[in-house]
């Protein structure tokens, strides 16, 4: 069987846009987490996680 010249592979979608900002505003939350560990805040950096991880399922619908 020989071997096609040219092999078209599909591409996947482009996120856009939005999917960019959230994971930079993501990013943002996690930087704000890290912070909030390193200052002993145990409390705050749970809650700026959880909030990232919710960011990143809306970012996914």
């Amino acid at each position: 069987m020989p071997i096609p010249e040219k092999v078209f592979i599909p591409a996947g979608k482009d996120p856009g846009q939005f999917h960019f900002y959230v994971s930079l505003v993501k990013s943002a939350i996690r930087i704000g987490a890290g912070i909030a560990l390193i200052m002993g805040s145990l409390v705050w950096a749970g809650a700026l996680l959880i909030g990232a991880e919710i960011l990143g399922i809306v970012e996914e619908l």
